[in-house]
């Protein structure tokens, strides 16, 4: 009996710190109004030392649950179906894929640099997120002072790309598509989310937007339903991997729970241009921290 208290109690110490990570995470999630799929993963990873692979397919877990209920409490037309639907075997083959680049870094172990033997899934998934975060850290930033300075629009890049088959899909800018270009964006949204452990939604509202050239309305709807999506097919995938830690993953959703509900009400005092600036530097300060441990991780 006493050693089961014992058993109790330490697992009790160890879900206790990722409940209030999980906290911290809604919090912010909910004052920026993103998902916090993106910061569940350095989280796991550099303050609750869990190993990499479990901190990702716990993280893809986790988005689950917000995504299902942000799903449930939105009603989504049909309409904002078809894209998310054009583009699910771009995002399966790029989840799975990205899943399973993870789980060869995985079974490689270490890589040697600089005659020192490092984790090879620490630091691949590290530098991937530096590199991520930093980018759109920075053009986060740049599009705040853009809106101040009331600069040009950038939208739309590659869906101007030719490439037939097309499709027709009012809600974008450019009604004619290349289904091509899409379900390489599915592809690459996909495989980003499989490999990090993310929903996707951190890259995906930027490429839906300024990449696809999509209404701001009809971009937020169908960014819910391809969240969905692949953070089910995340999880399907790192479940078959056995990188999911569902205890963690309670706590987490919990913590999640109460603190994005916090975050919202933060966020509603704050006006909309500084609120992407603050979101902006919480990305590149994110990324700053990656980095440290990054040039820590190289020099041990």
């Amino acid at each position: 009996m006493t050693a089961d208290l014992a058993e109790i109690f330490q697992s009790a110490m160890t879900l206790l710190p990722a409940l209030f990570a999980g906290a911290g995470v809604g919090f912010l999630s909910g004052m920026f109004g993103v998902g916090g799929g993106f910061l569940i993963v350095p989280v796991l990873n550099l303050v609750l030392r869990v190993d990499m692979e479990l901190a990702v397919g716990t993280g893809a877990c986790q988005v689950l649950g917000p995504a299902t209920t942000s799903l449930l409490a939105r009603r989504v037309d049909l309409r904002n179906t078809r894209l998310p639907l054009t583009i699910t075997g771009g995002l399966l083959v790029g989840v799975f894929s990205g899943a399973h680049v993870l789980e060869l870094a995985k079974l490689k172990g270490t890589v040697v640099l600089s005659g020192r033997e490092v984790d090879a899934v620490e630091l691949m998934v590290l530098a991937i997120y530096f590199a991520l975060l930093l980018g759109i850290g920075c053009f986060a930033f740049w599009e705040s002072r853009r809106e101040q300075s009331d600069g040009p629009r950038m939208l739309g890049r590659i869906a101007n790309w030719r490439i037939p088959p097309y499709g027709e899909f009012a809600e974008f800018e450019r009604r004619t598509v290349s289904i091509v270009v899409l379900a390489w964006f599915g592809l690459a949204v996909g495989f980003v989310s499989g490999l990090l452990g993310m929903s996707g939604g951190l890259i995906l509202m930027p490429g839906l937007i300024y990449l696809l050239g999509m209404k701001t309305q009809n971009a937020v709807a169908s960014s819910l339903v391809i969240v969905w999506i692949v953070s089910f097919q995340g999880t399907i995938a790192h479940a078959w991997h056995g990188n999911i830690n569902l205890p963690l993953v309670v706590a987490l959703l919990i913590g999640g729970t109460i603190g994005a509900r916090i975050g919202s009400e933060a966020g509603l005092k704050l006006r909309g241009r500084n609120l992407r600036r603050r979101f902006s530097l919480m990305l590149l300060i994110t990324a700053a921290l990656i980095g440290a441990s990054l040039l820590r991780l190289l020099a041990a």
